[in-house]
């Protein structure tokens, strides 16, 4: 259960460290154990969480679940008020119909979007234009070979089994971590079929064509992959308006 939390708000990161500018993309991640190791880190954590979030942190059944949930909520909360100009706790949260977060007050042209896996916590912030962040554990333990074929188009497949049997999962990976984001920045989940969605990865720029079902689907978006920490692949993803934006990947700093 969670612990009783007196409000401590006060954070060390400067102000305005988190405001992306004109076409720019900020990302910045975490590693649960820097954000919560620290001492009175975990109680000054807690008093992020809203009633909403505090039942939520509650019905998580793995401590690990808990503490990446926990962690995104302090980063988004830090992240976007900073970015605002105002305190963490001052603006309001909002969800989608399918869990995408949003900014429900004050009025502004700011999105953010998060996501976590394995002890990494992600927050991508973007001015005017919707985003989408996803984050895959390169260690996982199993990947399974018939998700190839089901989630992936005919020439991502053919690209991945190119790879051999020791190199075909982080390609799938990356692949899939791409698809991901893109789904979340549209706010639909994993909701159109993604073998119908088709990236090439070569260079360090990924683009996206539309297939099948899909054809005829607005290509003008623009993504990044990158490689977070040795374990763990991130992607994002934005639609492009009148030019390519920038995308800048940072570790967070630390909070207190």
């Amino acid at each position: 259960m969670r612990e009783a939390a007196e409000p401590r708000h006060t954070i060390a990161m400067p102000l305005t460290a988190s405001r992306p500018g004109p076409g720019e993309v900020r990302v910045w991640h975490a590693l649960v154990d820097d954000v919560l190791g620290g001492r009175d880190a975990r109680t000054r954590a807690l008093t992020f969480l809203g009633p909403a979030d505090c039942a939520r942190y509650d019905r998580y059944r793995l401590s690990a679940d808990r503490d990446m949930f926990l962690v995104g909520r302090v980063m988004a909360r830090v992240l976007v008020g900073a970015a605002l100009g105002v305190a963490p706790m001052t603006w309001t949260w909002q969800e989608g119909p399918r869990g995408r977060p949003g900014i429900a007050s004050p009025a502004t042209p700011l999105h953010f979007n998060l996501a976590h896996s394995a002890g990494l916590v992600v927050c991508a912030l973007a001015l005017a234009q919707e985003v989408g962040v996803d984050v895959e554990d390169l260690a996982r333990p199993t990947v399974d070979p018939g998700l190839v074929r089901r989630c992936c188009s005919p020439s991502e497949a053919a690209d991945i089994e190119a790879e051999g049997p020791r190199s075909w999962r982080n390609r799938f990976l990356a692949y899939w971590t791409l698809k991901e984001a893109y789904l979340k920045a549209r706010g639909l989940g994993i909701a159109l079929p993604l073998s119908d969605i088709s990236f090439s990865i070569e260079g360090d720029a990924p683009t996206v064509t539309f297939l099948g079902r899909l054809a005829g689907l607005d290509t003008r978006w623009a993504f990044h992959l990158v490689r977070a920490t040795d374990r763990h692949l991130l992607a994002a993803a934005t639609p492009i308006a009148d030019r390519r934006p920038t995308f800048v990947v940072d570790r967070l700093p630390a909070l207190w």
